[in-house]
């Protein structure tokens, strides 16, 4: 692979789940060729080193925002990401450790949101495969190497038992709203892998990118966000809460959801997870939410219909 010089040094990416990018200027703030050239190199970047997750995909171009469908991506860095799929669409903010301004189109549909001086850039692309990524484009060892996105719109971060990381949040009558993360990934100029994680820091998702000296820059970093139209979980009254959290420890909750197949199977890997989520639950006076799909998780619900 050559490694251009004109290329950034360094990039991670988030993606979220959506349809499609194309380009807008913001009024008052005009793209230029330059800034259209750099997006392209940035979206070559991008397409030469990330796995393949579907062709990325033009949007249309509004006064309001690049949007599709199921997708809105910010005019600015100032709005978030707004992905569609649940009741109450997702808000994904773009990365606070970045100083970027409008987004610019690259040919291929990628936005590029470049930065207002020498540090990282960020790109938001939607695929075809219904998913969008926010890539955060390092540029040397002084930028930053974790980058936050906060959650907006209701929404909050969770690990289930498994370790996946999914945004959820309740509506007025109980039912959850979910999206995915896809698990952490990075690559460098050479497609040799990136040590990252992911943290879950208040309401924030943090990726956190860990080059060594053995890395060849740029590195392209993402986790996927995808929506998900079906959960079987059920939310539990203040008294059945109490009851799971005082069944005497991880069997005696297993063995008493047994009226719901899909969650007692799930139990066995989940089990602790759960049964500690009721104990939190009972210590605020609160209920527990139980889901085995699309992951076997545990939160506290959020719901007029817990009492």
């Amino acid at each position: 692979m050559n490694h251009h010089s004109f290329l950034p040094r360094f990039v991670a990416a988030l993606a979220l789940c959506a349809t499609s990018t194309t380009v807008l200027s913001v009024a008052g703030a005009p793209a230029h060729a330059s800034d259209y050239s750099a997006a392209d190199r940035i979206a070559e970047l991008i397409d030469e080193v990330a796995p393949s997750q579907g062709q990325v995909e033009q949007t249309d171009a509004t006064s309001a925002a690049f949007s599709t469908d199921v997708a809105d991506l910010p005019l600015t860095d100032s709005a978030p990401v707004s992905v569609a799929g649940g009741d109450v669409p997702l808000h994904v903010y773009l990365p606070e450790e970045t100083a970027t301004g409008h987004g610019v189109g690259a040919a291929d549909g990628t936005v590029v949101y470049k930065s207002s001086h020498s540090g990282a850039d960020v790109a938001a692309q939607v695929l075809a495969s219904d998913k969008v990524r926010i890539q955060t484009v390092i540029h040397g060892p002084g930028d930053p190497h974790e980058f936050t996105y906060e959650l907006g719109n209701g929404y909050m971060p969770l690990q289930a038992a498994d370790g996946s990381i999914w945004a959820y949040r309740f509506d007025q009558n109980g039912a959850i709203d979910i999206y995915g993360v896809g698990e952490a990934w990075a690559r460098d100029a050479d497609g040799a892998v990136v040590n990252t994680h992911y943290e879950i820091r208040g309401n924030s998702l943090v990726q956190v990118v860990t080059p060594t000296g053995e890395t060849v820059y740029p590195v392209v970093a993402d986790p996927t966000w995808e929506w998900y139209n079906a959960a079987y979980g059920a939310g539990f009254s203040k008294r059945e809460t109490r009851d799971l959290a005082n069944l005497g420890g991880i069997a005696g909750l297993c063995s008493s959801l047994w009226r719901w197949p899909a969650l007692g199977a799930a139990c066995g890997i989940a089990g602790f997870q759960w049964w500690t989520q009721a104990g939190l639950a009972v210590n605020a006076d609160g209920c527990v939410f139980i889901a085995a799909v699309p992951a076997p998780l545990a939160v506290r619900w959020l719901s007029s219909a817990c009492r």
